[in-house]
């Protein structure tokens, strides 16, 4: 693990100096730990790979219940935006510019991911899985999946200046993969995102019989659209 300016994060030293460093974001009461073989697989294909401690998870404090439907409510944004924000910090931490990046989410990570693709254009790609790219979409299904009230227009303001579909898309390649049996985060944040791309980069792959999972078939996805766009060896 690598500890700068009080960010750490894990890091995997691919051999191809002309592909995208991937930076990899885990879900809500997930880990690094279990991205572990997923960036062990890309930097066989050559690929330099970074995993970002999150704030409540790891090393940055862990949370007695994330399932708790009060602590989830009151942390899982704050969570996704003081990581985007973190996101200047790791570029720092790494000495790269925004255009050597591609970023990938799964879950609450591809929430994480989409608004820093969102937000800074250089980005070379993004890989949203089982996530949202349409925050305040998403947020409306939690409030009706949990029986809360409507936001209130504070609550929809600070959502909408991280929401990806509040930006103008960059045309950079973008992938979305999401299970149609979802009931943790409804697909329908995503649907949203593609429409605001409304692009032929924009890869949008739905898995059938698939709920909130990051399956193998998914995984193997992920490094078929990876070749395509950017090779996979490592000369």
């Amino acid at each position: 693990m690598v500890h700068n300016q009080g960010l750490p994060y894990h890091f995997f030293q691919g051999t191809n100096q002309k592909a995208p460093i991937l930076v990899i974001y885990h879900g809500w009461a997930g880990s690094t730990a279990g991205y572990y073989e997923l960036a062990a697989e890309l930097k066989e294909l050559g690929y330099t790979v970074v995993l970002p401690d999150i704030i409540h998870h790891d090393s940055r404090g862990i949370l007695d219940n994330y399932f708790d439907g009060q602590i989830r409510q009151r942390l899982f944004w704050e969570t996704v935006f003081q990581t985007v924000d973190e996101f200047e910090i790791l570029l720092a931490d790494l000495k790269v510019n925004r255009k050597d990046i591609l970023v990938i989410g799964s879950s609450m990570g591809g929430f994480i991911a989409s608004s820093i693709f969102a937000k800074n254009p250089e980005i070379q790609g993004l890989v949203n899985v089982n996530g949202s790219g349409a925050f305040v979409v998403a947020e409306e299904f939690f409030r009706s999946a949990d029986g809360r009230r409507r936001m209130t227009s504070i609550e929809r303001s600070m959502l909408e200046a991280y929401d990806p579909i509040n930006y103008t898309y960059s045309g950079k390649p973008v992938l979305l993969m999401h299970g149609d049996n979802d009931h943790i985060v409804d697909s329908s944040g995503q649907y949203a995102y593609y429409a605001h791309c409304s692009s032929p980069h924009i890869t949008f792959d739905i898995y059938n019989e698939v709920n909130h999972q990051f399956t193998d078939d998914m995984v193997e996805g992920l490094k078929s659209w990876l070749s395509k766009q950017f090779g996979s060896s490592g000369e």
